[in-house]
């Protein structure tokens, strides 16, 4: 089994799969409305850093604040 890790500690390039996502309902709701749920695979195309980092999720590139990458939980 692969462990588990956070987005905010992946690296430049580097890709995973969501396992969960951490936090309240709303938040929920809206990385599920971004397309972030369990089973994406996302890639990291800019960051990590303290301000954030930029997904690939699919076709889309979203960029989401520190606070946010650290509630994505995947797999490597």
């Amino acid at each position: 089994m692969n462990p588990s890790l956070f987005v905010g500690d992946l690296k430049l390039g580097d890709s995973a799969r969501v396992r969960d996502v951490t936090g309240g309902r709303d938040m929920q709701q809206r990385m599920r409305m971004l397309g972030i749920r369990r089973g994406t695979d996302t890639r990291v195309v800019h960051g990590p850093g303290k301000r954030g980092a930029v997904l690939q999720v699919g076709g889309a590139r979203i960029a989401l604040g520190w606070g946010v990458i650290q509630r994505i939980e995947g797999a490597g």
